[in-house]
């Protein structure tokens, strides 16, 4: 077995931290970044990664959902392979490491092995998902998804807020829609799959730790709500006689945080789009929409908690 040395450690590292700058450049918005699934941004993500793939003896492709892959062969050209990487879509006003960090520290795996002229008994593929977030589809982990075989036909008619469903993007982005199942892989042909993530919380921070190892992963329900009331005057409707769909909203929304505090400390609940209509400085509010999203390591709770938070 190689070793690696501190000298070539920090110079991997330093190579990461500067290949962070130049992705988190590729936005769509010019004083934040945000990189959504099949957009010109995530192509010219894909091209500059695949070069770095080629740099290192890749074997590139993208595959027909828009993952970009690289393989580094093993000594038998046939066996299996170790999977890592992560996602390289963005939420709107992202961090520049979401994602981003977990593909770019396994290129530098990979590039380990290739300076050293060494194969694996396995081979390394490299993966940067194309879609985790759902920002533009509103359909989350669409990458993955493709890649185990949970692409759900009905999905391809989903559009995006200019109306562009993901059949038409794909089509623009030269992927061929009807090929989508093709992204799916055998299971035979992975061993296992390796990611390395930011914590995106504070308690690796607060216990002065830089590292920490994943026991378990939060699912996740999510719900679109709406509360409807009666809009009237402000001035003339009095206080006993309204009926504010937003006061009703805040008041749930105050209800399900005080319940989930109590409920587990392993679940947690957010309240992060809300969209109140008509939204007018002297008119009382006739009908909000909300998103709820909860989430927790245990399906099981995390349903519990739910119907208490929805009764």
């Amino acid at each position: 077995m190689i070793e690696i040395s501190s000298e070539y450690a920090e110079s991997a590292a330093q190579r990461v931290m500067e290949r962070i700058e130049v992705l988190a450049k590729i936005s769509s918005d010019t004083n934040a970044m945000t990189r959504v699934y099949l957009s010109k941004e995530h192509k010219q993500t894909n091209i500059q990664v695949e070069a770095w793939m080629r740099e290192i003896g890749m074997h590139v492709w993208q595959d027909e959902v828009g993952n970009i892959c690289g393989r580094y062969e093993g000594v038998d050209a046939q066996a299996p392979a170790i999977l890592l990487g992560s996602h390289l879509d963005t939420v709107r006003n992202a961090g520049k490491y979401d994602g981003i960090l977990g593909v770019l520290t396994a290129l530098e795996a990979v590039a380990f092995l290739h300076h050293h002229n060494y194969r694996l008994p396995v081979a390394i593929e490299v993966i940067g998902f194309a879609d985790e977030e759902g920002t533009r589809f509103d359909v989350t982990l669409l990458g993955s998804k493709a890649l185990t075989g949970q692409w759900e036909k009905d999905w391809i008619e989903r559009k995006d807020r200019e109306g562009v469903s993901i059949a038409q993007a794909l089509e623009a982005f030269d992927l061929d829609p009807k090929n989508i199942m093709q992204a799916q892989r055998k299971k035979e042909e992975i061993l296992a799959y390796l990611e390395l993530h930011i914590e995106q919380g504070p308690c690796l921070e607060n216990d002065h730790l830089a590292l920490g190892v994943v026991t378990a992963i939060n699912g996740a329900r999510r719900l679109m709500c709406q509360f409807k009331g009666h809009a009237g005057h402000a001035g003339t409707v009095p206080m006993q006689h309204r009926k504010d769909a937003l006061v009703a909203a805040a008041k749930w929304i105050v209800a399900i945080d005080e319940l989930i505090q109590k409920e587990d400390p392993n679940l947690v609940a957010t309240v992060g789009y809300l969209e109140n209509k008509p939204n007018a400085v002297n008119v009382i509010s006739g009908h909000v929409t909300l998103s709820l999203d909860i989430r927790g390591p245990e399906d099981t709770k995390i349903d519990q908690a739910l119907k208490k938070i929805l009764d």
